[in-house]
């Protein structure tokens, strides 16, 4: 596997220890042998069996999978795989079977999977179902032959009970077969396919506590004390009435319970009980001390536990106020976003909690503190990440409604599913204290047609249904311009909370706040810019750093190269910044995702340029843009990332910083001082930015800067400091004052030729359980230590002690594998244009 890029990411799995392996049914039964009661969970992780059977559709075209169901289906000569997993991945980009740049270039099409285990004995009478948290898409689910179900959308989980099909001899063995049927094209982005979320086994007695069967609100909150209200849904699957004792009990990070209430409810069916409890001086979820404390749920029967079950909720308040903006804990913040798309760069999109939380640290170091879930539900990872780091959620059902994008999507789904999947994400969310608001949807076209307001009305019954306690939004490219009054786009406004906005310009965002009062406005998507690390073309001109040479396709990282739909990066800072009650911005993207490889729409141009770091996690120079304006900590950036260019060159030499002096040196002479001017918005904020003209708005037509931003104070200005510098090779250094002291400086050095690839880990151990990841970056280096920029050697890595899970370095244009195949040992070959290494953090 061979990958054009300097800077290698390498992620790779500890082999499990011995006595290490994860749970089996097996292992869970010994437990059983023993005496134990209540729940069990077994994580269904090791030992399936896959078959890929046509990437190119969804038949069997030589019917030899027929009879997969089936317990007797000799599946010997399968792959043995484990779960999460994403067959999709594994692949090498094709133009063939359907794919298109949107999925990456990467096959979908019909696969199974199928698993056997043994349940003792004990069992009988216990209920058994099956979860998945995700599976991509439209998988049918079988037991022992039989239909367990089917569940058609690929971003929320579902359970089956299996309580009739399985068998509980200790003996005869069951087997669970997934039929998974991913149609190309099924998604405007990468997908996957297959198991690629979790899954398990839950064995509960009769008397159990339902799925997602606790809820957990806090309507009182001071520094004195607070109030939990619990709704515990019991169920009582033994066909007689029974007295159950349920015990709410409320246990801080240091295992203190610091809560506690029960009660008894006679329980035919199904019956929720409510419990009210109040504690003292509660420690609040917060961005910089997200606390945290856990629900402990326990049911009794004659004095027997039946059940056991634990809830994560948290303390906060939070209001989106129309005319104030965003306030949490009542401190008033803006919202510092990003949009995300699920994969997880060279792992695809088999969720990772080590890569997720890798992911998520990279976007924190940026100043994050909101992550909108584009354009679907999040896998449970994601949230407890959020909830364990403090980043605020808006939580996102679907990209389309009963009007599809694309021709297998999932409007094929909806009028059946809806309801039923916008309920499941609710459900999975609620308790969290990270998830701040639901979003119904991003860009639908059913949104502004007469049809389409009882589509909203269906899935906000829903949410409201199951929680009631949060904002609901919407996502939306159709308010660039004001909708007529009466309209089905006017008329879609009245039912929500707030609006979020795509790529509105500044004018627009007022018009729409004078004309819907009673809505909270932000930016659902912000700036789309298009860059390649360490890719730099005229800085003087917008849309003219496209590369359209083969094996040289890239877009410019000076802030210059925007979808045709939007402004730059800088812009979208400005016009969040200048207005108190815009609550915040969501950017397009934190990270660079595999699919939609805009502006180059031809093979193998495989991932998008959007994000501020790319897929392999290097930060980009749009990661520092962003840094400057959403982090106190003092930092200065130079851009080009990179000190190696032709004699004679004269270089556009950009800083950007978070202080209001820097000074630039070239082999320690000084190049000349730039400084940034203090100004104020006119709510009286302060903040840092040129007075000059910029260009970037033709909407403004008069007042001093016609044809650029104008903020509502009367000024204009840039967001980055500027210098042209003949080339001499060398050592050039930033260095950042403020009050006349250094507090950040950035140096950049010329490299000299290739001399050693240098590995540097994210860490230093890891767990020997085969799930978790250590992310190694290898850099080719001169003889100095110097990041080579253009070096392409092809470099090879074996993984002793563990597996190879995958090499990215985040190139867009790519037609090699992100895995490795059977066979030698994988290979990667560096790039020939990005900059330093990111840093010790990954």
């Amino acid at each position: 596997m061979s990958v054009t890029r300097r800077s290698v990411l390498l992620a790779s799995a500890a082999a499990p220890a011995a006595g290490a392996l994860l749970a089996t049914p097996e292992a869970w039964a010994a437990g059983e042998a023993r005496g134990a009661s209540g729940r069990r969970t077994v994580a269904l992780r090791d030992g399936w069996r896959f078959a890929l059977v046509n990437p190119g559709g969804i038949t069997d075209p030589t019917g030899a999978y027929a009879d997969a169901h089936l317990p007797r289906h000799d599946d010997s000569g399968w792959r043995e795989t484990a779960v999460p997993h994403d067959w999709s991945i594994e692949q090498t980009p094709t133009t063939e079977h359907g794919t298109t740049s949107g999925t990456g270039f990467l096959p979908g099409g019909l696969g199974w999977y199928r698993l056997a285990f043994t349940l003792p004995s004990a069992l009988a009478g216990r209920r058994v179902s099956v979860e998945f948290d995700g599976v991509y898409m439209d998988s049918t689910v079988y037991c022992n032959g039989k239909e367990a179900g089917r569940h058609p959308y690929g971003y929320t989980g579902f359970a089956l009970d299996l309580t009739d099909l399985v068998h509980t001899d200790g003996t005869t063995e069951n087997v669970i077969a997934v039929k998974v049927q991913n149609r190309l094209p099924s998604s405007r982005w990468y997908s996957g396919s297959g198991i690629y979320r979790e899954a398990r086994l839950v064995i509960t007695e009769p008397v159990h506590v339902a799925r997602w069967g606790t809820r957990v609100t806090t309507p009182e909150i001071s520094a004195e004390r607070a109030v939990v209200r619990v709704a515990t849904s019991v169920v009582n699957a033994s066909g007689a009435g029974a007295d159950v004792e349920v015990v709410s009990r409320i246990v801080d990070r240091k295992g203190r319970t610091v809560a506690r209430t029960s009660s008894t409810a006679a329980v035919t069916g199904e019956h929720t009980e409510t419990h009210e409890l109040t504690l003292r001086r509660p420690k609040l979820w917060d961005f910089e001390s997200p606390h945290r404390y856990t629900l402990h749920t326990e049911l009794r029967v004659g004095g027997r536990t039946t059940d056991t079950y634990r809830t994560p909720f948290g303390f906060r308040t939070f209001r989106f106020d129309p005319e104030e903006g965003f306030f949490l804990n009542g401190t008033h913040h803006k919202i510092k976003g990003v949009d995300l798309h699920h994969d997880l760069g060279a792992l695809g999109a088999a969720v990772s909690i080590d890569a997720v939380r890798r992911q998520m640290e990279i976007m924190r170091s940026m100043g994050v503190n909101a992550l909108r879930t584009s354009h679907n539900p999040p896998a449970p990872e994601v949230i407890q990440v959020c909830e364990e780091l403090g980043v605020i959620m808006l939580v996102e059902a679907f990209d389309c409604w009963r009007t599809g994008k694309n021709r297998y999507d999932y409007g094929r789904f909806f009028d059946e599913w809806g309801e039923k999947d916008a309920t499941e994400m609710v459900l999975a969310a609620r308790n969290s204290p990270a998830v701040l608001s639901w979003s119904i949807g991003n860009e639908v076209p059913d949104s502004t047609s007469t049809a389409g307001l009882a589509m909203a009305d269906r899935i906000i019954e829903a949410i409201r249904a199951a929680d009631d306690t949060r904002p609901l939004v919407i996502g939306s490219d159709k308010y660039r311009r004001l909708p007529a009054k009466g309209s089905a786009a006017d008329l879609m406004l009245a039912k929500l909370d707030g609006l979020g906005l795509n790529y509105n310009t500044a004018q627009s965002v007022d018009q729409l706040h004078a004309a819907y009062p009673h809505l909270f406005l932000f930016e659902s998507e912000s700036s789309s810019e298009t860059s390649t690390r360490g890719a730099y073309q005229e800085p003087e001109h917008l849309n003219t750093g496209e590369n359209h040479t083969p094996g040289r396709r890239s877009t410019s990282s000076y802030d210059n190269n925007l979808a045709s739909w939007t402004m730059s990066g800088e812009y979208g800072h400005k016009k969040d910044r200048d207005r108190k009650w815009f609550t915040g911005q969501f950017l397009w993207s934190g990270i660079d995702y595999i699919g939609e490889p805009t502006p180059y729409d031809v093979f193998p141009v495989k991932a998008s340029f959007f994000g501020a770091v790319d897929t392999a996690g290097f930060p980009k120079d749009m990661y520092y843009l962003f840094r400057s304006q959403w982090v106190g900590e003092p930092m200065v950036h130079l851009l080009p990332m990179t000190w190696n260019h032709e004699k004679g060159d004269t270089v556009e030499v950009w800083a950007y910083a978070n202080v209001d002096t820097v000074e630039l040196y070239l082999n320690g002479k000084s190049l000349g001082v730039r400084r940034f001017d203090t100004k104020k918005t006119v709510d009286g904020r302060a903040y840092l930015e040129t007075t000059e003209a910029t260009g970037d708005d033709k909407t403004f037509t008069d007042g001093p800067y016609p044809g650029s931003y104008t903020s509502p104070n009367g000024s204009a200005g840039k967001l980055h400091l500027a210098w042209k510098v003949p080339f001499a090779p060398g050592e050039l250094k930033a260095v950042a004052r403020r009050g006349g002291k250094v507090v950040a400086t950035d140096v950049l050095r010329t490299a000299g030729a290739p001399h050693a690839v240098r590995l540097s880990a994210d860490r230093e151990s890891l767990a020997a359980d085969g799930r978790s990841l250590v992310f190694v970056t290898a850099e080719v280096v001169d003889r100095r230590g110097v990041v080579v920029p253009d070096a392409e050697h092809l470099l090879s890595f074996e993984v002793a002690g563990g597996s190879l899970a995958g090499l990215d370095n985040g190139r867009q244009e790519s037609a090699e594998r992100y895995q490795r195949a059977p066979g030698p040992p994988s290979t990667a070959r560096p790039s020939p244009s990005s900059g330093p290494a990111p840093g010790p953090a990954w």
